[in-house]
């Protein structure tokens, strides 16, 4: 009869233990959890400093670099993207105001993709053609001219071009035997009297202040 009251107490301890062990287990993993919760709640608010800091100090950046352009005596470009209104300038001096149009490539829909902040100007073109592809004549079902010259659109983007990247130009109207489909770039369009005095205006590395 002890044996068994030993044995009954064994197993009672055992199993007591047991239901203690899992009670303190689910307790410190209910405790962990909410010390996981409490430090993704305090690393995404950080996060969120962080990136609200540096959106600042981007926003100072460029404000300085806005305010350098005042005293520089070489002449700039500024760009608002929402009204299309552009202005010439010379330091604090508006030489001339303008209206410009945007060309986006076609897969970026109605997406805006002129950037905000300064770019320079990294190269100058007068006069700049376009050669048509041999595949555009296939597709018209024609074979393409046996003479390179007869490919190419003179002044295909206008009489200038001023480039801004790779892929943003600035420049004039297209020509009107310019396929809009074969355009591989982004625009920013002028009047052919307002392009040609941005271009004798704006030196290469001069700023370009998008608004």
């Amino acid at each position: 009869m002890r044996i068994i009251f030993v044995i009954i107490t064994l197993i009672f301890t055992i199993a007591l233990v047991r239901l203690t062990d899992a009670v303190i287990k689910r307790v410190i993993k209910v405790e962990i959890d909410g010390l996981v919760k409490i430090n993704e709640k305090y690393f995404f608010a950080n996060e969120s400093l962080n990136s609200r800091s540096i959106k600042l100090d981007q926003e100072l950046t460029l404000q300085r670099l806005k305010e350098e352009l005042t005293n520089i005596s070489d002449y700039y470009l500024v760009l608002d993207r929402k009204t299309k209104k552009a202005w010439l300038k010379v330091e604090d001096k508006v030489i001339r105001e303008m209206d410009f149009e945007i060309w986006l490539l076609p897969e970026l829909g109605k997406t805006s993709f002129l950037p905000s902040g300064i770019l320079q100007v990294i190269a100058k073109e007068e006069s700049p053609y376009f050669y048509l592809p041999d595949f555009y004549y296939e597709l018209l079902g024609r074979l393409p001219p046996t003479e390179p010259e007869e490919r190419f659109i003179r002044n295909a983007f206008g009489n200038y071009v001023l480039y801004l990247g790779e892929n943003l130009l600035i420049h004039g109207p297209f020509h009107p035997d310019l396929p809009n489909d074969l355009v591989k770039h982004n625009g920013i369009i002028f009047q052919p009297e307002d392009l040609e005095i941005i271009y004798h205006s704006v030196k290469i590395e001069g700023r370009v202040s998008f608004d």
